[in-house]
């Protein structure tokens, strides 16, 4: 095989010549033709590799002029640029490809092509983030190579808020002597000045530079809204945080997005003749008791923290709240307790209960009538003896019935567990697309925040989405509450259940579905609940 390099033709250079093929380098690229077999496909890719100015745009030439010479000369590749340099779009990033000779390559010669290599970068404009070591100790030969990198621009934080919190509604059971406790905080209670929130201001970031030095500028942090009722609660600003604080003293509730501080009535004794029947709209709190023959309702929560809890009041109703009756009900056949939400209490005696959420009873509940979605006995000796129990979900207690086997009905009215998932389906489909338009409207109420100057139209325009927004987050709220309670129903066991932690004692009826099981002797520890119409137990 013989190499060599000499003129072709008028204006054509000889790049490589053997007894097998010659290679021609013309004004438009190169050309090859082939003389006799020998050269193999291998072969000829050795031989690109030693010239790396080559850059092949047509390998079917190549294989159909070496498999069947002799060929005349045909083009199959163009000059490879010298040294080329990308720029990525962004000017962030720049590379760099060396498509040089070997010989050029050389030590002798790194100094000319490093030279070259700078050049060109200067050419293009590159003169920030040149990576020294790369251009000295990297470079080689048709490889693509990073060779400057800008400096990112640090975006703005957004703005960080921090709420009051709500405390949990979560009965504890204490024992102090031998007294028993059933201790919960339902109202969350603030002084005028109390602090409710807070949020620090958005920053502004800090530029970053291109490779071509040029400044490119961070996006600025959002600052979002800081709801809350204006009646209410107050604003301050100090030091780059604004902060939140109760304008008056009461009870703390969310609406949405949007806090507040709901008017909160303390009766700090009795409810009795000298404050007479009471009907709030806001949270009350009883201190002491509500003697006989009196009644309390409001619109929200109701806390009612005697000792010994009521006797036979007339009514106690909260129209969209929960109740909490810290020492219990001796309802004497006479006393109503109704309630929106949920309803705690220590125990229940001879009392009629009216609950749309979970009935939490901490130690027994004797001769009375309980309707709710589910009733729970929260002491691990809680017991449920004589009276009617309705619920449409879950009846969970220790005990249920006596010894001396009073009548205990125990009913629950159950429910369709395939459209209960369905409406599980539905509720989290629906919470998606309502967080999505939350998102978006979130993002338009940014923009009205993060401008310095509203005209009165663009004012109209920011209460209008506000309001919208306000009103979104209730409903998903609402949704939110919806998918809580159906997940706590699929928990249930069947369609409907009725769980029996320590013993049953005969004469206690369990229905479930309108399936009716006579428990005619003791039994321990069961569970008995409703799968396609029959009643099942474990």
């Amino acid at each position: 095989m013989r190499e060599d390099a000499g003129t072709a033709g008028m204006g054509d250079l000889t790049v490589y010549s053997s007894e097998y093929i010659t290679i021609t380098k013309k004004s438009d690229g190169f050309y090859i033709e082939s003389h006799k077999k020998g050269m193999s496909l291998d072969q000829f890719g050795k031989l690109m590799n030693e010239h790396p100015e080559i850059k092949v745009t047509s390998f079917v030439t190549i294989r159909n002029t070496l498999a069947t010479p002799p060929k005349p000369p045909a083009h199959f590749a163009v000059e490879n640029q010298r040294i080329s340099v990308e720029i990525t779009d962004d000017e962030m990033l720049a590379y760099v490809t060396v498509c040089v000779s070997a010989a050029e390559f050389s030590e002798e010669n790194r100094f000319a092509l490093l030279k070259e290599v700078v050049n060109e970068l200067y050419k293009k404009g590159i003169v920030f983030g040149i990576k020294q070591n790369v251009l000295l100790n990297e470079l080689s030969i048709n490889k693509k190579l990073l060779i400057a990198e800008g400096i990112p621009p640090e975006n703005g934080k957004d703005s960080e808020i921090r709420m009051y919190e709500l405390m949990d509604v979560k009965p504890e059971l204490k024992t102090d002597g031998n007294v028993d406790h059933y201790e919960l905080s339902l109202i969350n209670r603030v002084k005028a000045g109390d602090w409710l929130g807070e949020m620090t201001d958005p920053t502004e970031g800090s530029p970053g530079k291109s490779v071509k030095g040029n400044s490119i500028m961070p996006m600025p942090g959002k600052k979002y809204p800081m709801p809350y009722d204006p009646v209410s609660v107050r604003e301050a600003y100090e030091d780059g945080i604004t902060r939140l604080y109760a304008a008056r003293e009461g009870a703390v509730y969310y609406e949405g997005e949007r806090i507040g501080v709901s008017n909160h009535l303390e009766i700090p004794k009795n409810v009795d003749f000298k404050t007479g029947n009471i009907d709030f709209e806001g949270f009350i709190t009883v201190k002491g008791t509500v003697e006989d023959n009196f009644s309390v309702s409001a619109e929200e929560d109701i806390e009612i923290l005697g000792e010994y809890g009521i006797g036979s009041v007339k009514e106690i109703s909260s129209r969209r709240g929960s109740i909490y009756i810290r020492g219990g009900i001796a309802g004497k056949n006479k006393a109503v307790i109704k309630s929106k939400k949920d309803i705690y209490t220590k125990y229940i005696s001879d009392a009629t209960i009216i609950c749309e959420g979970s009935v939490h009873i901490g130690y027994y509940c004797l001769n009375s009538d309980i309707t709710a979605r589910e009733v729970y006995l929260d002491s691990p000796r809680g017991q449920i003896i004589g009276g009617n129990v309705r619920a449409s979900v879950k009846v969970v207690s220790s005990i249920i019935g006596s010894a001396s086997e009073k009548r205990t009905t125990i009913m629950v009215a159950g429910f369709n567990r395939k459209e209960m998932k369905e409406k599980l389906e539905k509720a989290v489909a629906d919470i998606e697309a309502m967080k999505n338009i939350l998102t978006k409207i979130k993002q338009e109420i940014s923009i009205f925040t993060n401008t310095s100057y509203l005209t009165g139209e663009q004012k109209n325009d920011y209460d209008r989405v506000k309001s919208n927004f306000f009103g979104l987050k209730n409903k998903l709220k609402e949704l939110e509450d919806e998918k809580r309670v159906l997940v706590g129903c699929l928990r249930t066991r069947g369609e409907g259940e009725v769980s029996i932690l320590k013993k049953a004692f005969p004469n206690t009826v369990v229905e479930i579905k309108k399936i009716i099981k006579e428990i005619d002797r003791e039994i321990l520890s069961t569970s008995f609940y409703v799968v396609e119409g029959e009643l099942k137990n474990i």
